[in-house]
């Protein structure tokens, strides 16, 4: 099963370090931007390491418990992410825009938005690059269906979103994909339904696979673009 259509740029935000936006289709699209090291407020300094601080935005109104649980969840996967005994007593600020409606592909879109945007900064040493894809469920007869990437979640019967940490050795190595691990997953069963751990590890499986995908789309991005501020919108 392949992916969405990806699109991603670098949108050189003015007043941060690093910015990024990231699409799965025409309907699913995120922006984030990171700021830092900067200093950071007395009661935010830790004396070993830099402090993250994740807000995310909805595509309307103002924030409220979904993006304070993102938020948290990002600040975890970013944390898991960045080297940040480099940079003690500072802050590394990361903004997150949804510019479409809520759904587990969004929440990937996302994820995958701030991993371009620490990239694009280049200012906190990474440990990898996370790729993050959602994952549903579609009814198939009497049978549930593992979808990767769906477009459609009004009907699903479950599904969530998987984020893999992908190893920054080999990012623009001309070799096989570097070894990857799931760090993070909010994947759930639909209302009054269950599923078991066999079927967890087939959702997470081609999860992986779809990740692993999106960890292409990245490196060739990186490698199209000589100037990853410069605006340009790269199709893949």
């Amino acid at each position: 099963m392949s992916l969405r259509p990806i699109k991603i740029s670098f949108d050189a935000l003015s007043g941060v370090d690093g910015s990024a936006r990231f699409s799965f289709g025409e309907t699913c699209t995120a922006l984030a931007s990171v700021s830092g090291p900067i200093a950071a407020r007395l009661t935010a300094e830790h004396p070993a390491r830099a402090t993250v601080e994740v807000h995310v935005r909805p595509l309307s109104s103002v924030p409220g418990t979904i993006e304070k649980y993102l938020g948290t969840a990002f600040k975890g996967i970013i944390e898991r992410t960045c080297v940040l005994g480099q940079n003690p007593r500072t802050l590394i600020q990361v903004v997150v825009q949804a510019l479409s409606r809520p759904t587990n592909a969004l929440i990937a879109a996302e994820i995958n938005a701030c991993s371009l945007a620490l990239v694009n900064a280049g200012s906190v040493p990474m440990r990898g690059v996370v790729c993050a894809v959602s994952v549903g469920l579609k009814r198939s007869g009497s049978r549930m269906d593992l979808v990767l990437d769906p477009e459609d979640e009004s009907e699903s019967g479950g599904g969530g979103t998987f984020a893999f940490l992908f190893g920054v050795d080999q990012l623009c190595a001309e070799s096989d994909l570097p070894p990857s691990k799931m760090i993070w997953t909010n994947y759930r069963a639909g209302v009054g339904a269950t599923f078991s751990a066999t079927h967890l590890a087939q959702a997470e499986e081609l999860a992986s696979k779809g990740a692993a995908q999106v960890w292409i789309k990245i490196k060739q991005s990186l490698q199209e673009s000589s100037f990853a501020g410069d605006g340009e919108e790269m199709e893949m």
